[in-house]
């Protein structure tokens, strides 16, 4: 008996002659591929979709070599062997890494304006190195803001400017109550890059700040950055009670009368103190820096500038030292010396002379020039206060009425 034969349909044995060819297409093209080394350029340039520049274009230098795909014939030269040297997606990204221009631009103008200042005093008739701080241009012409302990009692001020250039300055007025001093270069005529003052009410926690000055005396013009940790901060130092900015900025010995701007730039501060070591608990104070509100500062700066000095206090009109003197066998107690007295002063009319000793005021004892400065500022001015003398052997009692400063 025949069997009966099964005939396919014709589509059926279109569609299975296509599988076919298409199965056997891919495997010669898959073999072709590897052959011809194309694999890995065509994963290395995936996510590339732009058409390679033709190869006889000029690179430009500023711009990484692109990777470029090229179909190599059996004769070419093998490329070679990159597997010890580094990516090159990874010197690209650290040759191309945007730097914060911004920031570097800011911090490159305040620069400018914050100056190192080394001050000399007189041992006997030799005039010798005595100390360093900072200090900050707030005008064109060369008027710096420092603070009063940095400049106090200076025979000579030596201003050296952020590219090294130095000029001598002189003394335009102090004032103890606030730790502010301004001085001048002796450059008639010159201009100079100054700081932009800000305003310290608006000033809140958190805020970012740079502060720059000379630290340690030796390392001009170093930057730190920070934040303000605390407004209104009620500090004594010297004596003088005084209501600071607080910030974590590195502050350092040196960084006195130097600057503390924003992070836009603006002035806000003049740094004049830093807590450091332990306290008397034995706690570690660490990151613990001061300035000088500059909304405080400004008004002092501006009469110092006007005047010579602030008006509207009391003042006595002498110039002190501190010396130990003797009470007693073997008891010696530290007071201010008069070293030079006013003319006109308070102090010239009631009698005091040059090298006369405070020992008192009112019967309490003044043991510091920092401590009679601060107790003056205590009364009022047309107020009369008893102060005691010692002269050679003598001690005695003379009444100064205090009045307000007219004149440098």
């Amino acid at each position: 008996m025949e069997r009966p034969k099964i005939k396919m349909p014709a589509g059926a044995l279109i569609a299975c002659i296509l599988i076919v060819v298409f199965l056997l297409a891919c495997l010669a093209g898959g073999i072709l591929l590897v052959m011809s080394g194309g694999l890995p350029d065509l994963i290395n340039n995936r996510s590339s979709s732009a058409t390679p520049a033709p190869t006889s274009a000029a690179p430009d230098p500023t711009e990484p070599a692109a990777t470029e795909t090229v179909s190599e014939s059996p004769d070419a030269t093998p490329a070679p062997d990159n597997t010890n040297k580094p990516s090159s997606s990874l010197i690209i990204a650290g040759t191309q890494a945007s730097p914060d221009t911004e920031k570097t631009e800011i911090i490159a103008r305040c620069l400018e304006a914050v100056v190192s200042i080394d001050i000399t005093m007189m041992n006997g008739s030799e005039d010798v190195y005595a100390g360093s701080g900072s200090g900050v241009i707030i005008t064109q012409d060369g008027y710096i803001a420092t603070c009063n302990h940095v400049v106090e009692g200076a025979a000579k001020v030596y201003v050296y400017l952020n590219d090294g250039t130095r000029y001598e300055a002189e003394i335009i007025g102090t004032d103890s109550v606030t730790d502010i001093a301004v001085i001048k270069l002796k450059a008639d005529g010159k201009k100079f890059s100054c700081a932009t003052l800000g305003s310290s009410s608006v000033l809140k926690a958190g805020e970012s700040v740079y502060a720059i000055g000379n630290a340690l005396g030796e390392l001009s013009n170093t930057v730190t950055e920070g934040i303000i940790s605390g407004l209104d901060r009620d500090i004594e130092i010297g004596g003088q009670r005084m209501t600071l900015l607080q910030t974590s900025a590195a502050i350092n010995s040196g960084n006195s009368g130097g600057a503390l701007f924003l992070s836009d730039g603006t002035l806000i501060g003049i740094v004049n103190a830093k807590s450091s070591g332990q306290t008397s608990s034995g706690a570690t104070i660490e990151g613990l820096g001061f300035a000088v509100p500059i909304d405080l500062a400004k008004p002092i700066i501006s009469d110092i500038m006007d005047y010579g000095f602030v008006t509207g206090r009391p003042y006595l009109g002498v110039t002190t030292k501190n010396v130990s003197y003797g009470m007693g066998m073997f008891s010696y107690y530290t007071y201010p010396q008069v070293i030079s007295v006013l003319p006109g002063s308070p102090a010239e009319k009631a009698g005091i002379q040059e090298n006369d000793v405070i020992t008192a005021i009112n019967g309490k004892a003044v043991n510091s020039s920092a401590e009679l400065r601060v107790t003056i500022n205590t009364f009022s001015i047309g107020e009369t206060v008893t102060i005691t003398i010692q002269r050679g052997n003598s001690s005695f009692d003379v009444n100064v009425t205090l009045l307000e400063k007219t004149s440098k």
